[in-house]
């Protein structure tokens, strides 16, 4: 299995999403990334800061216990998406 990384999520034109930390100095900031499917639906990644062993796993934003932890799944889940939306 094929860890997911942000270079692999660039590639599949997910867009990053950067959060800057409050005005509190303790707090740092993190980022995640986003690629939408249409304005009803989207796949986010988690937050940097919450990747399992250095890999991100994706949801469906509307249904978040749909994971994909799988690189090679995730592209083909991508794939079906833009052919159906392609008609």
């Amino acid at each position: 299995m094929k860890k997911i990384t942000g270079k692999d999520l660039r590639e599949l034109d997910f867009k990053k999403e950067v959060e800057k930390p409050t005005l509190d100095p303790e707090e740092e900031g993190y980022h995640y990334y986003v690629y939408e499917i249409n304005k009803h639906c989207l796949l986010i990644s988690c937050c940097n800061n919450e990747k399992i062993k250095g890999s991100y796993d994706v949801e469906i934003y509307e249904i978040p216990e749909l994971k994909f932890r799988n690189l090679k799944k995730l592209k083909k889940f991508i794939k079906l998406i833009k052919q159906a939306s392609n008609g």
